[in-house]
């Protein structure tokens, strides 16, 4: 189980932002609906923020808890953030009165100014209509907010062999164009934290909470060779044993044929492949901008290097 980098990611501004805030990751138990509400209770919050790992089907849950703390604490505002959200606003206003407002996109600096009670970048309801404030610009400085690594307990989460661990963002957004893929709709652009300051928090994950594997939450933390690169070299200059893990493209593994030393020796141990297909056509037709043959030359590398790769395929995109 990895902590809630979403949450993380809004508490550290809110907290900055001199909120107290305190995190409930009822998925953890995990909690049932009664106790998740009681212990909302009886906190008595200002502001409920609820978000999910991105997945649709979580959508119902998100719903039926809202309905039950509105019962509870009327006064209470209810925001839902996250990816579904961002696309569906409009009808998740329209069909649940309980939730109050919507941050759309990134929430770092939304959430902030949703909680001082002004709003660009989120949807809301004004006399029974959903409406939404104009699209808030992508955060550009990534390093300008950081996660409330605080709110959590460390020893409560795990991955890849019951280690401790954490999600992190190197990165966000992708550069191209598949069609299938909201992902880009939802970051806008691709950005980068600072390499070295993002080693150097890596490292103190290590040093200070004894975190052991880092679980990368990026679409294509790859997609700069020059920031990927000074990333890797700062990591291994800091000299933690830390296990990698992540997602990329098999083109960015082929790129770096020549550096994929410095993979291994910064800890990467696998990286899931985002191969989709292997029909030309239905590749074509998704804007996948990647063939077969490269996806190949990808996996023998990365097992060259002693990094597993996992293919990802989608079925039914004929």
């Amino acid at each position: 189980h990895l902590p809630p980098l979403g949450l993380l990611a809004i508490g550290g501004p809110l907290i900055d932002a001199g909120f107290a805030v305190e995190l409930l990751d009822a998925d953890y138990d995990p909690l049932p609906p009664d106790e998740i509400v009681r212990r909302i209770v009886a906190a008595a919050p200002r502001i409920v923020m609820v978000g999910h790992a991105g997945s649709s089907t979580a959508h119902p849950t998100i719903v039926d808890l809202a309905v039950r703390i509105k019962a509870a604490l009327p006064a209470t505002a209810i925001v839902y953030g996250g990816v579904f959200p961002t696309y569906h606003w409009r009808e998740i206003l329209d069909e649940c009165p309980a939730i109050d407002a919507i941050v759309r996109g990134e929430g770092e600096r939304t959430a902030v100014l949703v909680a001082l009670a002004t709003v660009p970048g989120c949807a809301y309801r004004d006399g029974g209509q959903a409406r939404a404030t104009r699209q808030a610009k992508p955060i550009e400085n990534l390093d300008a907010y950081r996660v409330g690594w605080e709110l959590i307990d460390f020893n409560r989460y795990s991955y890849w062999g019951g280690r401790k661990a954490v999600v992190v963002q190197f990165s966000r957004g992708c550069p191209y164009l598949c069609n299938y893929c909201g992902q880009r709709g939802f970051w806008r652009t691709w950005r980068h934290r600072d390499p070295v300051l993002f080693a150097r928090e890596l490292a103190w994950l290590h040093r200070e909470h004894g975190v052991e594997v880092i679980n990368f939450a990026d679409e294509l933390p790859t997609a700069s060779r020059e920031a990927w690169q000074a990333f890797l070299e700062a990591l291994i200059a800091e000299n933690v044993p830390l296990t990698l893990v992540g997602s990329t493209r098999a083109g960015d593994i082929v790129r770096d044929a020549d550096i994929l030393h410095l993979y291994k020796k910064a800890g990467v141990v696998r990286f899931l492949l985002g191969i989709e297909s292997y029909d030309e056509a239905t590749l074509q037709a998704i804007r996948k901008d990647a063939s077969p043959r490269e996806d190949q030359e990808a996996i023998r590398l990365l097992r060259q290097h002693g990094i597993v790769a996992e293919a990802q395929f989608i079925v039914g995109l004929e």
